[in-house]
């Protein structure tokens, strides 16, 4: 009897440790809401090239795209809660359109904040033919015209559109919104002529600014961007409280273990404090965001509160 009994528990260990190493030898999959080759992808696959050696698990990007990265979250949401799927996720996902839109397929409250990746800026840009130089020619120039300019947008509501509108607001300016289909045609109508301004994000603009394709004004957010270092801030300008820029960041099942989620959250701070990988975002026109998972969940109750006043204050929806 004692022997069967000790065979049975070796069994059973034996079953387990199996078991662990299965679970051990999956790998995590990063869900990002948009087709491979964007800004977001690069951000994931940056992030992925050396995490999976920090975790000691394989890690592999996967490209769900469709309404704006509504599929992935929802996808995401729905997932087995064991830290092996994550969501890419941005203000779009968690802020934006929760404030926007009443019929979203997931809920933000269905995930859990793991890490905060990369924040970038947008690029306050210009057609080229305008007799326009500095953020404050812009201004003086939209006050002497008040529709006499034009703004596009990636469409109602969206990161440009907002980003456009919250500089209207503190500049005490008015320039006609153009909403497009995302922020490619804007540019190309803008690069024609056919628009006067547009916000695009650093990441996407800035080696057209380099080559002198576009002609920029300034950058969002609260410090210059390094591949371009000669461009000021808005908020050098006189706007000492403008900051507009977007993120992204890591979100868990809502169900998934604390001490996953803090496993998750040190080996990717510790992943984005590595000068490779530090190097390959800054060199792209992204600014690693080390925190931990408290910080980020902050960073999005903040960011709710702001974009709400803003939104309600300029009557921004998505109808």
């Amino acid at each position: 009897m004692r022997n069967l009994f000790l065979s049975l528990f070796f069994f059973t260990q034996a079953c387990l440790c199996v078991h662990a190493q299965t679970l051990s030898s999956k790998p995590i999959r990063i869900v990002v809401g948009f087709a491979a080759g964007g800004g977001s992808d690069f951000v994931a696959r940056v992030l992925a090239q050396d995490l999976g050696a920090v975790l000691g698990q394989q890690v592999i990007i996967e490209n769900k795209a469709g309404a704006g990265g509504a599929v992935a979250a929802r996808w995401v949401a729905s997932a087995e809660p064991d830290g092996q799927t994550l969501l890419l996720g941005s203000a779009a996902n968690f802020v934006i359109n929760p404030l926007l839109s009443k019929n979203l397929p997931y809920e933000t409250n269905d995930f859990l904040p793991v890490a905060a990746v990369a924040r970038f800026s947008y690029a306050l840009l210009v057609r080229k033919d305008l007799p326009i130089r500095t953020v404050s020619d812009l201004i003086a120039y939209a006050k002497q015209n008040p529709e006499g300019l034009t703004v596009g947008s990636a469409g109602n509501g969206s990161n440009t559109h907002i980003v456009a509108t919250a500089f209207m607001f503190t500049t005490g300016t008015h320039m006609r919104h153009i909403p497009y289909k995302g922020t490619a045609p804007a540019l190309t109508d803008l690069m024609g002529g056919t628009i006067d301004v547009l916000f695009d994000s650093t990441p996407t603009v800035y080696s057209m600014i380099n080559a002198g394709s576009l002609r920029a004004l300034a950058v969002t957010g609260p410090e210059r961007e390094a591949v371009l270092g000669d461009l000021p801030t808005i908020a050098e300008m006189g706007y000492k409280s403008f900051n507009a820029s977007n993120w992204f960041a890591i979100f868990a099942p809502k169900k998934t273990p604390l001490d996953t989620v803090n496993r998750l959250n040190l080996a990717i701070q510790k992943t984005l404090l590595m000068p490779k990988v530090r190097k390959q975002y800054i060199d792209a026109g992204n600014q690693p965001i080390p925190g931990n998972s408290s910080e980020l969940d902050q960073l999005v109750k903040n960011e709710t509160a702001n974009y709400k006043t803003l939104l309600s204050n300029a009557k921004i929806t998505l109808d």
